[in-house]
């Protein structure tokens, strides 16, 4: 464990273990969260829709369209054995069997191999799409150009508040969404002459981080918390990077 550890703003919550691998590696989170997330009193609409469209598979490309799913079992929906669902990367998928479901991932997890996935498997007509306010419609546009069906089932709203940098130095800033970008956009600003390094959990996130500041963008190997952690280590740490930034 490193004792000068370096302060680091991440832009959402973080668990108990995942604080402790930052410190491990030798960084100090300050968390100021970009989103919030919020979802419906009832779910009698989003049930109605599913039983109309018992034909159609299932997709989600965030936990939070899980989390809603949790929910709508517990409200008395039973997935049919018949369903196939696909999750657009591990953590989702980690999360769908935590329900007790299985799913499908793609090789490279984003949104466009995901439709990519989808349109491979050959025999399939429509699906429904568990998502939020503010996704993204790189993978619905694709299926859609395949002449597959996408039933879009918004289940959670998502609130984005703008993000300041913190009193303290920081020697780093991790971005998990277009909207955690969007939210620094809204508070902070991207137009300072010298940001400190930025870093993504995924390249969507990436680009439009690009895009904003102008600036290089270190991105995860894997859409994964702790990925994402140990780059920023790796990253600050290095040498020849402090070097660069001096």
């Amino acid at each position: 464990m490193r004792q000068n550890k370096q302060n680091i703003l991440v832009t959402r919550p973080l668990s108990a273990q995942q604080l402790e691998y930052a410190r491990i590696l030798g960084l100090e989170p300050v968390v100021e969260p970009a989103l919030e997330f919020n979802f419906p009193d009832y779910w009698d609409g989003v049930l109605k829709v599913i039983n109309d469209h018992l034909k159609s598979d299932w997709v989600f490309t965030s936990a939070n369209g899980v989390k809603a799913l949790g929910e709508l079992m517990r409200a008395g929906l039973q997935v049919r054995p018949e369903t196939q669902l696909f999750a657009v990367g591990a953590k989702t998928q980690e999360a769908l069997g935590e329900l007790g479901l299985e799913s499908r991932i793609p090789r490279i997890q984003d949104g466009k191999h995901l439709a990519e996935l989808i349109v491979e498997e050959g025999k399939i007509n429509s699906v429904i799409y568990f998502h939020g306010n503010l996704s993204r419609d790189e993978m619905t546009d694709r299926l859609v150009d395949e002449g597959i069906e996408v039933i879009e089932l918004e289940v959670y709203e998502t609130v984005i508040h703008p993000v300041y940098l913190p009193d303290k130095p920081v020697s780093g800033i991790l971005f998990y969404s277009p909207s955690a970008v969007e939210g620094f956009k809204r508070g902070e600003g991207f137009d300072h002459d010298h940001l400190p390094p930025l870093f993504a959990i995924g390249p969507t996130t990436a680009k439009i981080l690009k895009e904003e500041s102008n600036q290089p963008v270190e991105t995860a190997r894997q859409p994964d918390t702790e990925v994402l952690l140990r780059t920023a280590a790796n990253y600050i740490f290095n040498d020849n990077n402090k070097a660069e930034s001096i």
